[in-house]
């Protein structure tokens, strides 16, 4: 086989942009199965951690041991105490700093790995003193190298003195038996902050949170936000494909006066931004009193200029003898436009109609603005539920995002091979 490097390089290129573009969606996804915690952390993380949950009050609250906390806290404060009293920040800089700072983020993660599973593994006891001993244990040979010796001696003072603080809070935390109760701390919810005993059988551990597509679905009425989306979609579709359909084959086969004008004044309208016209479109659906109706939703989109144009541009490609066969065999211009042009330009409406229904699915300023009342509103609009003045419920909103998105990759791939086949058709170039 011969080398080609100009092969290689298109295929890499095609590779790269294939994961840019499912990379948003992976990331939906995986935000979609996060607690808030981890949603809103500074850490990038694809899969979420194993996450410790407790049951109180028929709630399902995330929890964590109360020492690892604890420990966490008390790393914090002292790596606070280092920096401002013993430490200036002038001596901070160079190597001796990038050590210090990497010291105590080893600790963090030392601490949560120890803690990350069991219930108090055992031997955690010498596994926290071998932790402290391999990181902040090695700052005060590397301070004798780098700072004045005073300043080296009172640091190793210092850490000998918080390994001495983590040694007396450690008894406090004993368990005896292996199902006794051990101390949780709440880290989310109404009782956040606040310390519980529980036992083994209560600590639930889980790294997915398929709750998350419970929780959203209860969230809001989305079973009715379905079913406007899909009366919407469905109708705005079939309308779109039987307009376009009469009107490209009248541009395309049939003669009359200031035809190509009529078709580019059409195609300019495409140029308008529909920002530009909303405000006239709500009043004058507000006088036929259609606001907060689906005919508001359906009727002003029944006819599109790309529906239109992407068909003529492929009924310009059929060959004329058909029309001319159809002609002699007695067929006119409906019968012709039946028996002969739809049969063959099944894959061109498909894909109108996928383009239609996408759009249409995922429209979200007209709906917005033409519906009053949750009974009425389709699925896009009923995302902004989870977007109130206290926050964003980021987890939920990505889990209703996905379960309202599955229908499209539903229907897309069902129709991928039309939709290929109607690009290919069509007559344009790509």
């Amino acid at each position: 086989m011969k080398f080609n490097p100009a092969k290689i390089v298109i295929y890499l290129l095609l590779a790269a942009g294939a994961v840019a573009m499912i990379f948003p969606f992976v990331w939906m996804l995986s935000t979609s199965l996060k607690s808030p915690l981890e949603v809103l952390s500074f850490q990038f993380q694809i899969i979420p951690e194993l996450k410790k949950y407790a049951t109180v009050d028929d709630r399902v609250e995330q929890v964590d041991f109360q020492l690892p906390v604890r420990l966490l806290d008390m790393a914090a404060d002292f790596e606070g105490e280092l920096s401002t009293r013993i430490l200036e920040s002038d001596r901070l800089e160079g190597v001796f700093g990038i050590e210090f700072t990497q010291a105590f983020q080893e600790l963090r993660v030392e601490i949560r790995r120890i803690f990350r599973r069991e219930p108090y593994p055992a031997g955690y006891r010498d596994d926290l003193q071998a932790a402290i001993e391999s990181t902040l244990g090695r700052l005060p040979a590397l301070a004798g190298e780098h700072l004045p010796p005073v300043v080296a001696g009172e640091l190793g003072g210092r850490v000998e003195e918080f390994q001495a603080r983590v040694k007396e809070i450690l008894p406090d935390y004993e368990v005896d038996e292996i199902n006794d109760e051990f101390p949780v701390i709440f880290l989310a919810g109404p009782q956040r902050g606040e310390t519980i005993r529980i036992s083994p059988e209560e600590l639930r551990f889980r790294r997915f949170l398929w709750d998350n597509y419970l929780k959203a679905w209860r969230s809001a009425p989305f079973a009715r936000y379905f079913l406007n989306s899909i009366i919407m979609s469905v109708a705005t579709t079939a309308g779109t494909i039987i307009t376009s359909i009469l009107a490209a084959y009248a541009f395309a086969r049939m003669k009359f006066r200031y035809k190509e004008l009529i078709f580019l004044v059409l195609l300019a309208t495409m140029m308008v931004p529909k920002q530009v016209i909303l405000i006239p479109n709500y009043v004058l659906l507000s006088r036929l009193d259609w606001i907060n109706t689906f005919y508001a939703l359906i009727v002003p989109f029944l006819a599109a200029v790309f529906g239109i144009y992407f068909m003529r541009q492929h009924f310009e490609t059929l060959p004329q003898d058909l029309f001319d066969a159809a002609s002699i065999d007695g067929c006119g211009r409906l019968g012709t436009l039946r028996h002969v042009v739809v049969p063959l330009s099944k894959p061109v409406i498909i894909t109108v109609g996928l383009f239609t229904f996408i759009a249409t699915w995922d429209a979200l300023l007209w709906p917005l603005v033409m519906t009053n009342t949750p009974d009425m509103r389709p699925l896009q609009v009923g995302l902004a539920v989870f977007s109130q003045e206290a926050g964003t419920e980021w987890e939920l909103l990505m889990a209703a995002s996905t379960f309202s998105l599955l229908p499209l990759l539903v229907i897309f791939f069902i129709a991928q091979k039309h939709f290929i086949q109607g690009i290919a058709r069509s007559g344009m170039k790509t």
